[in-house]
């Protein structure tokens, strides 16, 4: 059971969040071995990554889900269409050194839970919440080599 049929379905961008502290191509492996580790039946459609600063997340936020502040990640399920998780690296940034981790951890980890929400997981109640960051840090631990 594959998560993508080719790597050529996964886009990365970058553009308002600058330079990235990982290549490309390692964010396309582990976003196929997350949907593998999911056993998930294969994602037919295109899923797109992108960075974006904070003032460009808020915008975001603000717009889809009225709310006036940075977050992390959102993600926008298009159905047959795709998907695109939209990742502040401000944030990441930020939350790294709060939380005494690298960046690439706390990325990598914003990946995951955009992945867990396209593969319907959730997080409104403190129940769904449990089991979504428990399945994230399930998942992390068994690709951190790859993307370390």
């Amino acid at each position: 059971m594959d998560g993508l049929n080719t790597r050529k379905e996964i886009t990365i961008s970058s553009k308002e969040a600058g330079r990235l502290p990982f290549s490309q191509g390692r964010i396309k492996s582990c976003i196929q071995k997350i949907f593998k580790l999911l056993k998930r039946a294969p994602l037919r459609r295109p899923i797109a990554v992108v960075f974006f600063n904070d003032e460009k997340i808020k915008d975001l936020n603000q717009k889809y889900l009225k709310r006036n502040t940075p977050t992390d990640v959102l993600v926008f399920d298009y159905r047959a269409h795709g998907a695109e998780l939209a990742i502040s690296i401000d944030t990441a940034k930020r939350n790294a050194q709060i939380y005494h981790t690298s960046l690439k951890k706390e990325v990598m980890l914003y990946i995951i839970h955009g992945i867990l929400h396209l593969c319907g997981y959730d997080d409104t109640t403190q129940k769904a919440k449990r089991k979504m960051f428990k399945k994230q840090e399930e998942i992390f631990k068994k690709i951190a080599k790859r993307f370390s």
